[in-house]
């Protein structure tokens, strides 16, 4: 989950955490359900006391990771201009790219003890720049990437359209997109993707709906109201028990070897998300995660893990030289974490 400010808007001024209190009765519920989560959190929350006590006890007591998640709005160094395109960390010069993530690492570092070896970029905002600067960092794996989604229309954001759906190796200064074989970078992917189908005929699928004819006479809208063939992912904030199920079937049976739920813990305080401006609809992504994993236990054995578990347990350890190829054994397991939008429910937060 996107551990962070209150603040939906991307601002630098009146920065509140009130939503972190809530992480505690989250805890206590991923226990429950077994969940071991990955907290990506940003620099505001790393240096507000109150926040990182909060974050330190969870840690303490139970399965998780902390992870970081650069917003680069209120992130230091402050050089550039808060302009909408500036809040997107692929846009911004490669430098201060940079100078930000070690600004984050260190306070981290500082707040709980260890640097974190996960990363999510803010607004899914990762572009090929930052993967040299992950690696500087002592990141190895990362999570930013949502199959078959296009953030380009909001303030020139990445596009996944084409990314692998399972975990593989990014290479420094190369598309995302694009596995690189012997990468030091691990991308574990969030689970995006249909409701229909086998999640090996979804790009087909993707192709034929987002042509220009199609879209023309509004067949992608007209198939998801139909519960024909929705673009899904697998977050509890907006999306219905219904289709995430049917994301992770298909998704499965292409072969995926995980699935990665995410939100924004902002999402568990009313009022704070589109999605949760009321005590009933919080406690309607309670209900949705729950139901979720029950219906998930009885459609595949599942085994739960961290971001950087799941890098290990899917096979990706540190990079080596070139050898023949050899198959791997399939692992089946889940994480969870978090990411969307500035200003409004249409637009990639983070």
């Amino acid at each position: 989950m996107d551990t962070e400010e209150d603040n939906w808007i991307p601002t630098r001024t009146g920065i509140t955490l009130e939503n972190i209190q809530e992480l505690r009765r989250l805890a206590g519920a991923f226990d429950r359900w077994g969940v071991r989560a990955t907290y990506f959190t940003t620099y505001q929350v790393a240096v507000q006391p109150r926040a990182v006590a909060v974050l330190r006890e969870i840690a303490a007591g139970s399965a998780a990771e902390i992870g970081a998640h650069l917003h680069p709005w209120n992130t230091p160094p402050l050089e550039e201009a808060p302009l909408p395109r500036n809040s997107v960390m692929k846009n911004l010069p490669r430098e201060l790219q940079l100078a930000k993530l070690q600004r984050l690492t260190a306070a981290l570092r500082e707040a709980f003890g260890a640097a974190p070896t996960a990363f999510r970029a803010g607004r899914f905002g990762l572009g090929s720049d930052a993967v040299s600067a992950l690696l500087s960092c002592g990141y190895r794996v990362d999570s930013s990437v949502t199959p078959f989604v296009s953030w380009e229309a909001f303030d020139d954001g990445p596009t996944f359209v084409g990314a692998p759906l399972n975990a593989y190796r990014i290479g420094a200064g190369q598309d995302v997109r694009v596995p690189a074989p012997h990468g030091s970078l691990v991308e574990i992917p969030v689970t995006c993707g249909y409701t229909r189908l086998s999640s090996l005929r979804w790009p087909i699928v993707h192709r034929v709906l987002r042509a220009r004819a199609a879209r023309a006479v509004r067949v992608p809208g007209l198939l998801a109201r139909l519960g024909i063939a929705k673009l899904t992912i697998l977050t509890p904030e907006f999306e219905s028990v219904r289709d995430m199920l049917a994301l992770s079937q298909g998704a499965l049976a292409g072969g995926v070897r995980h699935l990665h739920l995410f939100f924004h813990s902002v999402a568990l305080r009313p009022g704070l998300s589109p999605w949760t401006s009321s005590a009933e609809s919080v406690e309607r992504v309670y209900a949705t995660i729950e139901r979720y994993l029950e219906g998930l236990s009885k459609m595949v054995s599942l085994r739960f893990a961290t971001v950087s578990e799941a890098q290990r347990a899917l096979g990706f350890g540190v990079a080596e030289p070139p050898r023949p190829a050899r198959q791997r054994d399939p692992v089946g397991l889940e994480g969870c974490r978090a990411d969307l939008s500035p200003s409004g429910r249409d637009r990639p937060h983070g």
